[in-house]
């Protein structure tokens, strides 16, 4: 039986595995119930299983041989880009990690912090720039080399300033996220590195701040 014994933990590296569409979308009750496209790959999958949609960590409420439900709570829909999510949007899906995973990104949890706009995209050689807005309450949370999770995907912060960060993408990371559909305008889910909100409320709450 696919995926016996296998131990998940409700935690992401965001290295996206694949993309999906989404079939189907239903408001009801104050949820919205989604229906994905189920990836070959993902054989392990069952009712109750965590995985990260555009970085949002969802739960799997309902799986068909083709298909798997997810429903997204009301908070969730305003916090992010699920509220625009419609049949044919496609999403960057990442199943938890197994206990014997590499972390090949960063810890990625799926609790998105806001939605953030891409201002410009240049491509420069074979690489692409996507430079995004930066909220100036968030910019202690981002420093230059430093890692984000855009629409789930890790990547490296490249350029910053006082109001906008940098990432740089590679063409395998073009090919195998939904980041390549994006255009000047467009809103993605935005999740700061775990640690750096861990340090951020220590230096806050343990009145380091003022000892400086």
């Amino acid at each position: 039986m696919p995926g016996k014994g296998v131990i998940r933990f409700n935690m992401f590296t965001g290295i996206v595995e694949t993309t999906s569409r989404v079939m189907r979308t239903l408001n009801s009750s104050g949820l919205k119930a989604i229906t994905i496209e189920l990836p070959k790959s993902f054989n392990d999958l069952k009712k109750g299983s965590s995985i990260a949609c555009d970085g949002i960590c969802l739960t799997v409420t309902q799986l068909n041989t083709d298909s798997f439900n997810v429903e997204i709570m009301q908070e969730t829909v305003q916090k992010t880009t699920a509220g625009n999510w419609n049949k044919g949007t496609i999403l960057n899906l990442e199943r938890a990690l197994k206990l014997e995973d590499h972390l090949d990104g960063h810890l990625v949890l799926g609790h998105i912090d806001r939605t953030t706009t891409l201002l410009e995209k240049k491509t420069v050689s074979a690489t692409t720039y996507l430079r995004f807005s930066l909220d100036s309450r968030d910019r202690e949370l981002v420093v230059k080399q430093g890692s984000v999770a855009l629409n789930g995907v890790s990547l490296t912060v490249a350029e910053l300033n006082s109001s906008s960060f940098t990432v740089a993408l590679i063409s395998y990371t073009l090919d195998t996220t939904n980041l390549r559909y994006l255009s000047p305008g467009a809103n993605v889910n935005l999740e700061y590195d775990i640690i750096g909100k861990y340090i951020q409320n220590l230096y806050h709450s343990s009145g380091f701040k003022n000892k400086l």
